[in-house]
């Protein structure tokens, strides 16, 4: 599934919630994103919700749905790394 919705805030949240592994609530999100206002937090959970990548459950927490494909980032485990950091360490440990 690729994404092209996903920058600034919203991927920073749908990166902490594949991190997590589980079930995250709304403070949990704004604490975990360094957000200031939890409202922020929630638009962006509703906007990966619409997007099918996350869903709520009848708690109010939110869990991964689907792992997207990402324009510029490899996934590697839980992390997100960008694409060009990862042929960086490549190129570095061939030419060494």
């Amino acid at each position: 599934m690729a994404v092209d919705d996903l920058e600034g805030n919203t991927l920073f949240i749908y990166a902490f919630i594949v991190r997590a592994g589980g079930p995250v609530g709304l403070r949990e999100v704004t604490r975990g994103v360094e957000l200031s206002i939890s409202g922020v937090a929630h638009h962006h959970l509703q906007k990966l919700e619409s997007l099918g990548l996350i869903e709520k459950n009848g708690y109010g927490q939110y869990s991964l749905k689907a792992k997207a494909s990402i324009d510029g980032y490899i996934w590697v485990g839980g992390s997100l790394l960008p694409r060009l950091m990862f042929y960086v360490f490549f190129f570095m440990g061939t030419s060494m």
